[in-house]
């Protein structure tokens, strides 16, 4: 981990309203502007805090990249859409200095008793799979382990890969499931790419999150591929699976361009 980051690593430190986001969000493609994980890790780690009605679960999550999310200090706003009796729907905007660079989507579902129809579930336990570097980057200053089962980060062709996290999103405060649930939905277009990060970039735009239940323990799996066709852009899908099943399918609108040079994940 060496002496570059504190450990605990983190993303953001709280500083009134706003969050101060550290070196380790630094986007591999922009270096002056925030990396699309931190961002979604943020906009959970704002959804945990937020106090929703504990009779409702989450259901979806959305994420829109409004264009350069710039390294500075982030701002929460929270707007209530819709609080109905079966679901309610919130938006949260991300300020910098003022201006939305981010906006997110929140479902929540009335939590009731109902029949069970479970996904398959084809993969190995995570205490069946041996640890080893996966990510090569990005790994939060040593604090994402990883498992991997399937493919290779920077190479094209499906991943599969259970991951850990052990660091903070913002300082002091230890991340839920759910909140490094909402950060590796970022990871599938790097997980599962379809290109050569140095023929091709693939940032992705947006996400979506459907969740059937909220993740738990400690492993958290990843089964990510991506799918093109020669026209600018692709879409990245995802299983996620924790040690009890599958409990969420995510979703990336990807940007394809020829790419200027490779993505650099040093400073993560």
């Amino acid at each position: 981990m060496g002496t570059e980051h504190p450990w605990p690593p983190f993303y953001f430190e709280r500083d009134g309203e706003a969050f101060v986001p550290s070196k380790l969000t630094r986007n591999p493609w922009m270096r002056d502007a925030i990396a699309g994980g931190p961002i979604a890790a943020l906009i959970g780690a704002i959804i945990d805090e937020a106090g929703f009605d504990p009779a409702f679960e989450i259901s979806r999550t959305t994420l829109d990249i409004l264009g350069k999310v710039p390294s500075v200090p982030l701002v929460p706003r929270i707007t209530a859409l819709r609080l109905g009796r079966q679901m309610q729907l919130h938006r949260i905007d991300l300020l910098a200095d003022g201006k939305a660079v981010a906006q997110s989507q929140v479902l929540l579902v009335r939590r009731i008793e109902t029949p069970v129809t479970a996904p398959a579930f084809p993969y190995p336990l995570p205490d069946q799979v041996e640890e080893r570097q996966f990510l090569t980057g990005a790994s939060m200053a040593g604090a994402i382990r990883t498992r991997p089962i399937q493919g290779e980060v920077r190479m094209p062709g499906r991943g599969i890969t259970w991951l850990s996290m052990n660091g903070e999103i913002i300082r002091g405060v230890s991340p839920s499931p759910f909140v490094k649930a909402c950060l590796f939905s970022d990871f599938g277009n790097g997980i599962g790419s379809a290109t050569k990060s140095d023929e091709w970039s693939f940032a992705n735009l947006d996400i979506s999150v459907n969740f059937l239940r909220m993740p738990r323990g400690e492993w958290l799996l990843i089964d990510a591929a991506t799918e093109m066709l020669g026209n600018g852009h692709g879409l990245a899908r995802s299983t996620f699976a924790d040690a009890l099943g599958i409990y969420a399918y995510v979703s990336q609108t990807i940007f394809v361009g020829k790419s200027q040079r490779a993505p650099d994940f040093s400073a993560a």
